[in-house]
């Protein structure tokens, strides 16, 4: 069964669902926790901290404690307002305003869950709940993450434009950030300082993002061994692949595999 204690620092204060509303009763407010606006149906139109939008189904809006919010139903309304805290809110950098939910799938089945739970405020209910709010906050950072690969700028600087095809041919081997450099004549701290630039992460991180995206999929889609996805990922070990994939993704690979595998 799968260990609560991760998230025990999270606390569920209120969890509501409305379906349908056609318009709110008061056009602001302002509460004394966290709090979300997940949106199952119609359009939500919302004003927080000068961030003024509109946001639908994948789209999660996002409030710090005693934030005033402007809110109003652009259309009739299915979704569920929660309230939350954390003990250490500084671990986890929480988004303000709008987020967006690229598995769709994954999303649905976690508001299908908020459903079967709506104004159950036992204590059990609430560990869930807590779950399912980090589960979505780490899904959230997990695609932000493997983005930065996808939807990259131009690189403008020619040699890190080169680094980048190679890193994507070479990822899954036994390369190393010194060994990039050196094929560019360029030292580790030149290459670094020049990829940074280009591409607003480290060569390292980068290099990082490659091999976790392709450990992800194995993990939900094959039945290797954490040390067979090591070695398929570029990592010389599975305690060390564990090690970099846990502190990235918050829990070990294989939770990862647990939580997430259909």
């Amino acid at each position: 069964m799968y260990d609560l204690s991760m998230i025990t620092d999270l606390e569920i204060h209120q969890h509501s669902y409305w379906n349908p509303i056609i318009q709110f009763q008061l056009s602001e407010d302002t509460y004394p926790h966290w709090n979300i606006f997940c949106i199952e149906e119609g359009i939500f139109e919302y004003q927080v901290m000068g961030q003024k939008e509109e946001a639908q189904f994948g789209e999660i809006i996002f409030c710090p404690p005693n934030i005033p919010l402007k809110r109003r139903a652009v259309t009739p309304l299915k979704f569920h307002f929660l309230r939350f805290s954390f003990k250490n809110i500084e671990q986890y950098r929480l988004p303000i305003g709008k987020i967006k939910i690229l598995d769709i799938e994954r999303l649905s089945s976690t508001y299908s869950h908020f459903r079967s739970m709506a104004f159950n405020e036992t204590e059990l209910s609430n560990k869930w709940k807590a779950h399912l709010i980090y589960d979505l906050l780490q899904l959230y950072n997990m695609e932000n993450q493997l983005l930065t690969i996808d939807n990259q700028p131009k690189i403008k600087d020619p040699v890190i434009a080169k680094a980048i095809e190679r890193l994507h041919e070479q990822a899954f081997t036994n390369i190393t950030i010194q060994n990039v450099a050196s094929h560019f004549g360029l030292s580790s701290v030149q290459f670094t300082r020049r990829f940074q630039a280009n591409v607003g992460i480290s060569p390292s991180e980068y290099l990082t993002l490659l091999r976790l995206r392709k450990a992800r999929t194995l993990l939900l889609e094959t039945d290797y061994t954490i040390d067979d996805i090591a070695s398929r990922c570029g990592y010389s070990n599975g305690f060390y692949f564990s090690r970099i994939f846990s502190k990235k993704m918050k829990m070990s690979p294989s939770n990862f595999r647990k939580i997430h595998r259909i």
